[in-house]
């Protein structure tokens, strides 16, 4: 029989809070915020990466301080961590200085020749530029692609009456000439050609990601670029419910080897199952909006103690996974699309149990581990808790996510993250 302390034991099914959760912010906004992003349509977003735009708060959110933005706090607790840690987004900008000679070979397909690049990390929102100034190209290396020709139109041939410029070219050379995953670039961009013919190439990658469980063993992340930021959107999740089944058998191998009792062992295989069925009516919906899928990465991870174990499961279950499964509720109700709707009906009933999963196997390691490592493992759910609430504060989703795909806009978010927390990650 499966034991749980009486700390770790939840008070109620979860898909009945999340229900009180969606009920209770239905008539009530946060004063000077919106539930629907103002400066982001449906088609154009102020960042390539995630079709959302960043934009800083109008107001405090709840749990936070005004007085230091890069830190926040979870209620009811003292812990504050710095934003910039886990829970965002972070992406890496690769930029690629083509001698006209080496363009000119890669538009024939002879690779490289007389290149240079830098690369540098930006930060949460991905529109940073590189760190690295060692190469001066007296070009701008920021995001901003309007100066330059964007891989998305491939109609355009270039000025060498060679072959036509494209994103698959684009990530090609990047692929080449840089450290990033094949499959991590999120975007891939000419952004600038000076008047001798040097061209400036930036490639960004995604190098963190964003929400939803993940696992030690996942190397991958779904991000896609994509004109429909519900696709681009899809696509993702796609991405991570595929990742989730390894996540999950991977994580079944590991706890049964320190010898976790059979029921909940079933119950990880079973939720295993679900992200299956659910990445594939995920990139059902992907295909649907003319949108593909990245199969997830994954590399074998080598055997790791309960404490470790329990410090990620705190992390990527008890915050991560459920604040997913509220959000999937949310989406199961307002989602105008009507069959992305009816998909997420199911989902949000599969990941709601999830979640009381991974609060099941936080309740078993906590009868295998000893004080010190309690205090660790709280720590670290209270740290991923500050993130996520920091993160929803500083994003506000285009408005074709909020309207079509049921994603909370960044007020009802921070409602919905902020009752979480009082209910669970402050206990």
């Amino acid at each position: 029989m499966l034991t749980t302390t009486p700390r770790r034991e939840l008070a109620r099914p979860l898909a009945a809070l999340f229900a009180a959760l969606l009920a209770s912010c239905t008539e009530r906004d946060v004063p000077g915020t919106s539930d629907t992003a103002t400066t982001t349509d449906a088609t154009t977003t102020d960042s390539p990466h995630t079709g959302t735009s960043h934009a800083e708060p109008t107001t405090d959110a709840p749990g936070t301080s005004s007085t230091s933005p890069s830190t926040t706090s979870v209620p009811g607790t003292s812990t504050t961590i710095d934003t910039n840690d886990p829970g965002e987004c972070i992406y890496e900008d690769h930029v690629i200085v083509l001698t006209p000679e080496a363009y000119d070979a890669w538009l024939h397909g002879m690779g490289e020749v007389g290149t240079t690049g830098t690369t540098g990390t930006t930060g949460d929102t991905g529109t940073g530029t590189t760190s690295d100034s060692s190469t001066d190209t007296g070009t701008s290396t920021t995001g901003d692609t309007s100066t330059g020709t964007s891989t998305g139109d491939t109609g355009a041939t270039d000025t060498t009456g060679a072959l036509e410029w494209s994103s698959e070219l684009c990530n090609q050379i990047c692929d080449a000439l840089t450290s990033a995953e094949a499959w991590n670039i999120v975007s891939c961009d000419k952004t600038s050609v000076d008047a001798d013919g040097t061209v400036t190439i930036l490639c960004v990658e995604i190098v963190q990601n964003c929400d939803g469980r993940s696992h030690a063993c996942i190397t991958s992340r779904g991000a896609l670029a994509h004109a429909d930021p519900v696709a681009a959107y899809l696509a993702r999740a796609a991405h991570d419910e595929a990742a989730s089944v390894y996540a999950f058998t991977t994580l079944a191998g590991e706890l049964a080897a320190h010898g976790a009792p059979a029921e909940l062992l079933a119950r990880i295989l079973a939720a295993a199952a679900d992200e299956l069925r659910h990445a594939e009516a995920v990139a059902r919906l992907v295909a649907a909006r003319g949108g593909r899928c990245r199969p997830p990465q994954r590399r074998p991870i080598a055997a790791r103690s309960l404490r470790e174990l329990a410090i990620e499961n705190a992390s990527e279950g008890c915050v991560r996974e459920t604040w997913a499964a509220l959000l999937a509720a949310h989406q199961a109700e307002h989602a105008a699309d009507p069959q992305l709707r009816a998909v997420m009906r199911g989902i949000a009933a599969d990941e709601a149990r999830h979640a009381e999963l991974a609060w099941a196997i936080d309740a078993w390691l906590d009868t295998r581990v000893d004080a010190d490592t309690r205090s660790e493992i709280a720590a670290a759910r209270a740290n991923m808790a500050a993130a996520v609430l920091a993160s929803v504060a500083a994003d506000s989703p285009a408005n074709a996510l909020v309207r079509e795909a049921g994603v909370p806009g960044r007020a009802r978010a921070m409602q919905l993250a902020a009752g979480l927390a009082d209910a669970l990650w402050a206990a």
